[in-house]
Order: C-alpha cells, then sequence, then structure tokens
C-alpha cells in the first residue's frame, strides 16, 4: 500500500516526475505544489530535451523548484526516481550530460530549507499524469486548481482524502 502525506503546517509539497522515451528520444516532465491540507497551489507540465529518464526526472525537478521556491522556502520535495534522490542526498556528480542541471538544482536548495524523499510511482500519480502530459505538449503550462483538468482534480482529492494506491511487485 502506497499513500500520499501532506507537508507539515508552514510547508509546502512538490512532487515531480520526469518521462523519456529512448526510442524518439521525446522528453517531458510535470509537477505540483500543494499545501498542508493537500490543497493544489500549482501545477505543471512541459516538454524538454533530454538524454535519458534520470535527466528527465532532473530537469522536472529543476522545473519544480523554481516554482516551490517562489511559494516558499520550507520545501518537502518527493519523487518517484529514487536515483534522483539518491544521487542528491550523497552529493553524487551523475554522469557529464547532467552535471550542469544538478549543479542548477543544488543551487537552488542551498537557499531552501529543504527534505528531499522517495515514493513509489503508485503514490505519485498526480505528477505521473502531469509528465505523461509534458511529453505530449508543446511548451510549458501552468495550472492552478481553477484551471486545473478534472483527472488531475480527481486524483489530488484521492490523495487529500488518503486513498491508498498498490504497488505489486
Amino acid at each position: 500500500m502506497v499513500i500520499w502525506r501532506a507537508p507539515q503546517l508552514h510547508q509546502i509539497k512538490l512532487n515531480t516526475d520526469g518521462s523519456f522515451d529512448p526510442g524518439t528520444l521525446i522528453a517531458g516532465g510535470g509537477g505540483l505544489i500543494r499545501d498542508h491540507l493537500g490543497r493544489l497551489m500549482l501545477a505543471f507540465h512541459s516538454s524538454f530535451q533530454a538524454v535519458s529518464s534520470f535527466h528527465a526526472e532532473l530537469l522536472a525537478l529543476e522545473m519544480g523548484l523554481r516554482h516551490a521556491r517562489q511559494i516558499s522556502l520550507q520545501i518537502w520535495i518527493e519523487l518517484d526516481a529514487a536515483a534522483v534522490v539518491t544521487t542528491i542526498t550523497s552529493g553524487g556528480l551523475g554522469s557529464w550530460q547532467v552535471q550542469h542541471t544538478l549543479t542548477r538544482i543544488r543551487n537552488m536548495l542551498s537557499d531552501l530549507q529543504y527534505s528531499i524523499s522517495h515514493i513509489h510511482r503508485e503514490g505519485n500519480r498526480p505528477a505521473d499524469h502531469l509528465a505523461a502530459l509534458g511529453a505530449a505538449a508543446l511548451g510549458s503550462h501552468i495550472v492552478d486548481e481553477g484551471t486545473a483538468s478534472h483527472h488531475l482534480l480527481a486524483l489530488i482529492r484521492m490523495d487529500q482524502l488518503g486513498y491508498p494506491s498498490f504497488r505489486f511487485s
């Protein structure tokens, strides 16, 4: 069972996800920022150029951090890419193709009070949905609670209500 958890009272939560198809080299990413009640503050998705799924995850995180730090300096970052979480927490450099992106992310993180954690894809469904939209879109898109799709709002509401997702191995 995988359950999304809301952040603490004076914190926001940033969930991101990246998408990359090695056959077509199509990449995108997306994410959302929610308050301590799980309410949507901002969601985003974008297409971009990436060299790998790891790179797409980093680009989605970078995009999310740009938006999140305009809202709060206390951020809980959560994503379904365990390798990204490990690389950031360990201070790893990554491959030469992603080092500039990692440096930009670390520079943004240096100004924040943050925690970063991994959640299985099943608990990151709204961000996964936005990443798929990003891979299919041209350019960047930002929505809020008033302009988000019914599908995205339904995924967010299920998280707010504590509905579990199930992971099968």
